[in-house]
């Protein structure tokens, strides 16, 4: 039975030995304008021109040189109405936000180009408001959720017009292009549903039900047709091609879902994890929780940059409104992280097994007292 104490030992070491992993640094890139506390919905890197864009809802685009492993603040390009969704579009040049007016500003970001960092043309969907975005680079095309409106207005991206409106009928939050099976996908909270939508036509192929899940943004790895969704309670891994569908309970309360090839992970920010905002890592193939770090930032969305191996998120924060970033956690920095839910689990095979080997030393026949014979 004292074979026991070593084994508990051995279990109980990753717990003890993560108290000496070195802690997650969380890096700051403020705003030099902003005294106060910010709101932020999506951001998008330029992985070839190393510049993040920043939708700042106090009236304009951040930008932000990621050139090196710190942001640094460079320019803000003003607009009409408070941005939303941001879908960047590198074959073309473009920058596409989504306003709160209901149009989209097109925004030329080519560098070189004698009207980079200006609006060249606004798309007007007709909507009371234009929010989240995405673009398909095998096409061409822009598609804006109408939010609320229950839309979904297809642009093209190459002249700026608006081709075509698909009314849906419920809520919805992000549409995403399958260059895999060449069908957009859309979420909605309202409908606790995912749509498969026709982009040509508009018709609406299927309504995915989600049990629950009221889902808001999602992000499709097309090498495997599987989408992650960010879910209020949750995370769901959701294939497309089956139907078929993984839960995941590591982070809660998810908004923007980013994917990024180069790396085959998943990125999800959730502005509302204790205390005050986290990013969760996932791996795509196959999908799995990786890691969960804690920005305290409050950031909604996230983005990652491929030159530096960086994520970043929005901080919104009083007096250090900008970016928040960190690099992916090394496998100690992650049992770290996870210290404060595994230590008692470490603590209770210590008390089992010190019970254990008391009880052992008592149940010995050389410790067992001996009755004195009957004379």
């Amino acid at each position: 039975m004292r074979s026991w104490l070593p084994a508990l030992f051995v279990l109980a070491l990753p717990v003890i030995g993560a108290c000496g992993s070195p802690a997650l640094q969380i890096g700051s890139a403020p705003l030099p304008h902003s005294v106060g506390g910010a709101s932020f919905d999506v951001i998008e890197i330029d992985q070839a021109n190393h510049l993040l864009y920043a939708a700042d809802r106090a009236g304009g685009i951040d930008v932000f040189d990621v050139s090196r492993s710190k942001a640094k603040f460079v320019s803000s390009i003003s607009l009409p109405s408070s941005p939303n969704g941001l879908a960047l579009a590198p074959d073309l040049g473009r920058l596409f936000v989504g306003m709160a007016d209901g149009s989209v500003a097109i925004v030329d970001v080519k560098p070189g180009s004698a009207t980079t960092g200006t609006i060249v043309q606004t798309a007007k969907t007709g909507g009371k408001e234009a929010d989240l975005i995405d673009y398909a680079a095998t096409t061409h095309q822009v598609f804006v959720s109408g939010g609320i409106d229950g839309t979904i207005t297809r642009i093209d991206g190459t002249s700026g017009d608006v081709k075509a409106h698909y009314k849906v009928g419920y809520a919805l939050e992000q549409p995403r292009y399958n260059p895999a099976d060449g069908m957009l996908y859309v979420t909605s909270p309202d409908a606790d549903a995912l749509f498969r939508i026709d982009p040509a036509s508009g018709a609406l192929r299927s309504k995915m039900l989600l049990g629950g899940c009221l889902p808001m943004g999602m992000a499709i790895d097309a090498r495997t047709d599987h989408a992650l969704i960010a879910c209020r309670l949750s995370v769901i891994d959701w294939d497309l091609r089956t139907g078929g569908s993984v839960n995941f309970g590591q982070i809660e309360a998810g908004d923007v879902v980013v994917y990024d090839s180069k790396v085959d992970r998943f990125f999800v920010a959730s502005p509302k994890k204790s205390p005050g905002g986290a990013v969760g890592i996932f791996s795509a193939n196959p999908v799995d929780w990786v890691s969960t770090v804690v920005t305290g930032a409050g950031g909604n969305s996230v983005a990652y940059d491929e030159l530096n191996g960086v994520v970043y998120t929005p901080d919104v924060r009083p007096n250090r409104a900008g970016l928040a970033s960190f690099q992916p956690p090394s496998t100690d920095q992650t049992l770290s992280a996870a210290l404060p839910s595994l230590w008692p689990i470490g603590a209770l095979l210590l008390v089992v097994g010190f019970f254990l080997v008391v009880i052992a030393r008592q149940a010995d026949p050389i410790r067992r007292p001996v009755t004195p014979a009957a004379k």
